[in-house]
């Protein structure tokens, strides 16, 4: 997918305010709301942008939120990454590389409670290796912007 300067201008946009109406950011743009409304629609059909709504955990009774590194076998990442990923518990998971190949945030109510989920729901998954548990001790900075990488 191309992605041009009228949409990144939009992507731009609905970063600062995600419920912001179609035609408040082609009035800002100085684009039609039709403009606005087909870029986005190819946008998100194209994987390139998704609409979320970003919690404070701390204000749902989540009093824990940690890291955590999980070094899997090859042969059972995807096995693994697919019976993590429907854990209520994991907030984010990504494969990766190197020793731990799986990194998860996850939040439960306390730390007793995140401990017996490691134990009895991701220890228990075939091919763990190892679990490393990094506890978040203070909140300073959350920004889901986008990121863009200058043009060469």
């Amino acid at each position: 997918m191309k992605i041009d300067d009228t949409d990144e201008a939009i992507m731009a946009a609905f970063q600062v305010d995600g419920r912001q109406s179609n035609r408040e950011v082609a009035r800002r743009l100085a684009v039609s709301e039709g403009t606005v409304r087909q870029r986005l629609r190819k946008l998100q059909d194209g994987g390139a942008i998704r609409f979320d709504v970003v919690t404070d955990p701390q204000y749902l009774g989540i009093d824990f939120v940690a890291f955590v590194r999980v070094s899997v076998s090859p042969k059972h990442l995807e096995t693994f990454l697919d019976a993590a990923g429907r854990l209520s518990e994991v907030w984010y998971l990504a494969a990766m590389v190197g020793r731990y190949n799986v990194q998860a945030i996850i939040c439960t109510t306390t730390a007793q409670a995140a401990m017996e989920m490691i134990n009895a729901k991701v220890e228990t998954l075939d091919g763990v290796n190892e679990v490393q548990i990094r506890p978040v001790v203070g909140h300073c900075k959350q920004d889901v912007h986008e990121v863009v990488v200058p043009k060469q």
